[in-house]
This record gives C-alpha cells, sequence and structure tokens, in this order.
C-alpha cells in the first residue's frame, strides 16, 4: 500500500438521518414522560 493510499479517506455524512432520528427519539422521550405523567395523574384519582 502507497503512503498515499493510506492517507485518502472519504467520510460521509448524512444529516437528514441525523435529524431524522434525533426527531424520532426526542418524540419518543416526550411521549414516554406526557404518558407517564397521565398513568399518574389516573391512578391519582382512581379512573
Amino acid at each position: 500500500m502507497r503512503e498515499e493510499d493510506a492517507k485518502m479517506i472519504d467520510v460521509k455524512i448524512d444529516v437528514t438521518k441525523i435529524v431524522k432520528y434525533v426527531c424520532i427519539t426526542g418524540a419518543a422521550i416526550v411521549g414516554i414522560i406526557f404518558g407517564s405523567k397521565c398513568i399518574r395523574s389516573f391512578s391519582k384519582t382512581g379512573k
């Protein structure tokens, strides 16, 4: 292997996939927090 070949590294970052997964993760976290608060309030009221 030549030294020139070893120095060439191609890094591809897919920003749309990163943004999509961050949004899905954020929505899941908000859903878990909201769901746990609803369950807690329903268990307190006995409904």
